[in-house]
């Protein structure tokens, strides 16, 4: 178990990449694809370098990680801001390559700090945990996942109708539009379902899913009280990329693991990463098998096992692979081959068989 100040100091990365997001943009120019060339060496170079992180902190340093978790929403506020900023300066008859340069940086951190740590507030009950949440997942437009995530997926993951669990010989872009599609409807039916119960009307102030939407229509909204029409275009282009690189990462984590109907949740259902920069990015997401087995644990309590279905590279990587598919599939080929020997249950191994995915990626 790691407790040291170094230890803790480490996850203050994805803050500090925010404020560089920020600074680029403020600069304006060129210097957004300095900040994406530095995500991209930072995130995949550094990453694959880095070696393996096995230790599990402590809580005693659990004042600093609540901090800076929440710290990430007023700097997410602030790279709105100058991203709105910088949309009114470039005009519509701006530099159409440096405007591309401020929407990828700010898409790329909507997705990396938004919604990961929207994704850690929304395991936890209370208040302010819940609206920084929905705040945090708003800049991607995604509310709806507050709701998903907890009702649908952590039941589902693994199974075949999970929204979030990448089927085998699945393409990336059938894969995105089925998870957008889905995650939202399944998000209105278990709310629809959640007022009937109570009596409630669904189409009413009680509904959460449009309650939650209200957190993505007051920050579309500010944007453009600040930057004007080109400002809400540039916006909701970083909204849009920052949400297909949410579903990339999703793509990865479950892609092709199979898991029979109402079988218990396994380590064996979620692809882990220890890769150090990936798990200090992205708040120790990556040990995704014992988040799964305990949804609640905050972050730093998360266990890196011994037995589980493992990636080969960190998260930046194997995302990057799968913008590939003919490279994709030759990786992931062999480690699903790997994980019918060694992994499935017979139920499994039956229903991999029954749907024709032995050897397909």
């Amino acid at each position: 178990m790691a407790s040291g100040v170094l230890a803790a100091a480490q996850y203050v990365s994805a803050n500090i990449l925010l404020l560089l997001g920020s600074v680029s943009l403020f600069v304006g120019g060129w210097t957004p694809f300095v900040v994406i060339l530095l995500i991209m060496v930072f995130g995949s170079f550094a990453d694959e370098i880095s070696g393996d992180d096995w230790d599990r902190l402590g809580d005693r340093a659990r004042t600093f990680f609540n901090v800076n978790l929440y710290l990430s929403l007023p700097l997410m506020c602030l790279l709105a801001v100058l991203l709105a900023l910088f949309s009114r300066d470039h005009g519509f008859m701006g530099q159409p390559l440096q405007t591309i340069g401020g929407i990828w940086v700010a898409g790329y951190l909507f997705a990396l700090v938004g919604a990961t740590v929207g994704h850690e507030l929304t395991h936890r009950q209370g208040r302010l945990p819940q609206t920084a949440a929905h705040l945090l997942l708003g800049f991607t437009g995604n509310t709806s996942f507050v709701i998903y995530h907890v009702h649908v997926h952590h039941r589902q993951v693994g199974m075949y109708d999970d929204a979030s669990t990448a089927r085998r010989g699945e393409r990336l872009r059938s894969f995105v539009a089925r998870a957008i599609y889905r995650q939202f409807t399944q998000a209105a039916q278990v709310e629809a379902a959640r007022l009937r119960r109570r009596g409630l009307p669904v189409w009413s102030r009680h509904n959460r899913l449009i309650q939650a939407h209200a957190a993505p229509l007051a920050i579309f909204a500010a944007v453009a009280a600040i930057g004007g029409p080109f400002a809400i275009l540039v916006f909701g282009l970083a909204a849009i990329l920052g949400r297909l690189f949410h579903e990339l990462v999703n793509f990865v984590q479950h892609f092709g693991l199979v898991r029979a109907e109402n079988a218990p949740i396994r380590p064996r259902h979620s692809w882990d990463c220890y890769r150090r920069v990936s798990n200090v990015l992205h708040y120790n997401l990556p040990r995704h098998s014992d988040h799964h087995m305990f949804a609640t644990k905050p972050f730093w309590r998360l266990d890196a096992l011994e037995d589980t279905p493992m990636l080969p590279y960190g998260y930046q990587t194997m995302a990057t692979f799968a913008l590939i598919p003919p490279l994709w599939r030759h990786v992931m080929r062999g480690l699903l081959k790997d994980w019918d020997a060694r992994f499935a249950s017979e139920a499994e191994r039956e229903i991999i068989r029954s749907r024709g995915w032995d050897g397909l990626a």
